[in-house]
């Protein structure tokens, strides 16, 4: 979807109910949702891509999201004059701390960031990964076929 400030709280809202429908709990959304919010943000905000993919996946014990973009990345040390390091900065330690394993791609075609969360092994039945698209893309497809 396209990289903007909108884009942040309709993938979150994506993820909370793609990982709750994959009945993996509560521990899982919340990081999951907190991770997406992180890494859209930093896409739209630093990556200077027109778009933002977010792919969910998950197995028995983790649940994972992979955030794709076509920007490159500005540099430390490349921050405008007002950047507040109080207030920002903190979005990939926040990551981080939720997550089993983070990997980062960067390459000249874009940034790949891919995050594993465990999940709560107590949290009952677990139907499955089943496929899920964010509303708004399935609009812009379904509109353009």
């Amino acid at each position: 979807m396209a990289a903007t400030p909108a884009a942040v709280p309709e993938l979150r809202a994506f993820a909370r109910q793609t990982v709750s429908r994959w009945s993996k709990g509560e521990r899982a959304i919340e990081a999951l949702a907190l991770i997406v919010t992180e890494l859209v943000t930093n896409a739209y905000q630093h990556s200077g891509s027109s778009h933002v993919t977010v792919y969910l996946f998950c197995d028995e014990r983790t649940v994972g999201v992979q955030v794709s973009d076509k920007g490159s990345w500005r540099e430390p040390g490349q921050e405008t004059p007002d950047d507040d390091e109080d207030l920002h900065g903190r979005g990939l330690q926040l990551v981080e701390a939720y997550a089993e394993a983070v990997q980062i791609q960067q390459t000249s075609a874009g940034t790949h960031v891919t995050v594993t969360v465990s999940t709560d092994t107590r949290s009952g039945d677990r139907p499955g990964c089943l496929r899920a698209v964010p509303q708004a893309w399935e609009r812009s497809h379904v509109a353009a076929e």
